[in-house]
């Protein structure tokens, strides 16, 4: 109890260094997510696209 009376005393800040850093992280894996699904289907499709051209 006595270390949650001295907590109430601190003012937490965070810099926009911080922000941007954590916004900067937040963008990157979920980009990073979104391209490797994106690959998932690309090659495949693109490999059978290239099989439909020798093919024909």
């Amino acid at each position: 109890m006595l270390l949650y009376s001295h907590l109430n005393n601190f003012i937490l800040y965070i810099g926009p260094g911080m922000g941007v850093g954590t916004i900067a992280a937040i963008i990157g894996i979920f980009s990073s997510i979104f391209l490797s699904i994106i690959a998932i289907f690309w090659y495949p499709l693109k490999r059978f696209i290239r099989f439909l051209k020798n093919k024909f």
